[in-house]
């Protein structure tokens, strides 16, 4: 029984947020309402990729799975191994990358085969990161979002932008606050500028 609920989704959340909680970065994981939010701000058509950053349990990538996202255009980036290692038993159509969102284009390398991005989904707690790899995953972002292309971010904050750089490249389309989620959160969707 005790194995049972270490290895459920909160059981492992848990776990984790105990053994890295800068990296998780959240008191709970995210609601089936702000993992909809993030996913509907994605256009699930398209021949590009789709890469969800900081996936913890995998509720964000069943929602964009349920939006429509092809597994095949999904790429989920995860550094913590209990994470990937239960996101693979999860979703076993969908290609889960161990890995650091800071040098993604090296992450997502050979598994792109050469596919622009068309979307990046990030749950990465930025404000609770260090400013040097909130600086790089951001950097990280414009190098691999064409103009016109989309970053999604959840935050805490519900005003203003949660870290400075995120609007270099990138202008807000919306920012809806979830107040079903907790914490409240906002979902901050931005379009690739130049």
């Amino acid at each position: 029984m005790a194995g049972a609920i270490r290895a459920a989704p909160a059981g492992l959340f848990l776990r984790e947020l105990l053994e890295a909680p800068a990296e998780v970065g959240a008191v709970w994981p995210s609601s089936e309402h702000l993992a909809r939010g993030m996913a509907a701000r994605i256009d699930p058509r398209g021949d590009g990729l789709v890469v969800e950053l900081g996936a913890g349990t995998g509720v964000v990538t069943r929602a964009l799975l349920d939006r429509g996202v092809p597994a095949d255009r999904l790429r989920v980036v995860e550094c913590s191994p209990a994470f990937v290692r239960h996101l693979r038993r999860r979703f076993p159509g969908v290609m889960i990358l161990r890995g650091d969102a800071a040098r993604l284009s090296d992450v997502l390398d050979e598994s792109a085969a050469g596919r622009p991005v068309d979307a990046i989904v990030s749950s990465l707690p930025l404000r609770s990161l260090d400013p040097a790899v909130v600086s790089a995953v951001l950097d990280q972002c414009r190098t691999l979002l064409r103009p016109g292309c989309t970053l999604v971010q959840f935050t805490y904050a519900l005003r203003g932008l949660p870290v400075a750089g995120l609007s270099e490249g990138f202008t807000v389309r919306d920012d809806p606050v979830v107040w079903a989620n907790l914490p409240p959160a906002r979902v901050i969707a931005l379009e690739r500028t130049d």
